[in-house]
């Protein structure tokens, strides 16, 4: 496009940028049951190994608000005494949280533009295990262990930029110098020339 001047016009980039970022730290309760046979009498020791992101997806965004779901898991390792044996219990916990943040370019998530949207996401604070305890839980005795983590997720999308060039007269006819200070930054995909 042109301007009345003929030494200048506006030039499109396609580029990457951040639309939102943002973290959360979760607190949450498990319950292991131990085997059948066993009546855990004292808790000696838990540790939280092998945290991983599994998936994550956008879910009910908008042009304010970019909803992502991150699932994950980790490994809990209990040792537990039982009939004054030690003995030790694994599982495999499951995560699904939904983390809100500020769509800062109001970018539409709608189908059609999902494709060109990405999401980082990492478990920023490993799991930890902030306590545990022995507990009734329906007539069955139940090791509660507390967890913490902390989540973060940066969502990145392509946009388009105008950018306003002039000739550079002074040089080569050729060259062109950009001017950032008229950017116009617009959603990819619409164009309303």
């Amino acid at each position: 496009m042109m301007d009345s001047n003929k030494n200048e016009c506006f030039r499109t980039i396609f580029t990457n940028v951040v639309l939102g970022s943002g973290h959360h730290t979760y607190h949450t309760t498990m319950h292991m049951i131990v085997n059948k046979n066993e009546v855990p009498s004292g808790v000696l020791g838990c540790t939280i190994t092998n945290a991983e992101i599994v998936d994550t997806k956008f879910e009910n965004s908008n042009r304010k608000i970019i909803n992502v779901r991150v699932d994950g898991k980790f490994e809990v390792h209990v040792w537990y005494l039982s009939n004054g044996d030690t003995k030790i219990s694994k599982n495999i916990a499951k995560f699904s949280k939904v983390i809100e943040v500020e769509n800062i370019e109001e970018i539409s998530f709608d189908k059609e533009s999902d494709h060109r949207s990405s999401i980082i996401a990492k478990i920023n604070k490993g799991p930890a295990v902030l306590g545990t305890s022995l507990v009734n839980q329906s007539g069955m005795p139940t090791i509660a262990i507390q967890v913490e983590y902390e989540l973060e997720i940066e969502v990145t999308g392509e946009v388009r930029l105008k950018v306003l060039t002039y000739l550079n007269n002074s040089q080569n006819e050729e060259d062109e110098i950009l001017i950032p200070e008229t950017i116009y930054l617009e959603e990819y995909g619409e164009d309303d020339d």
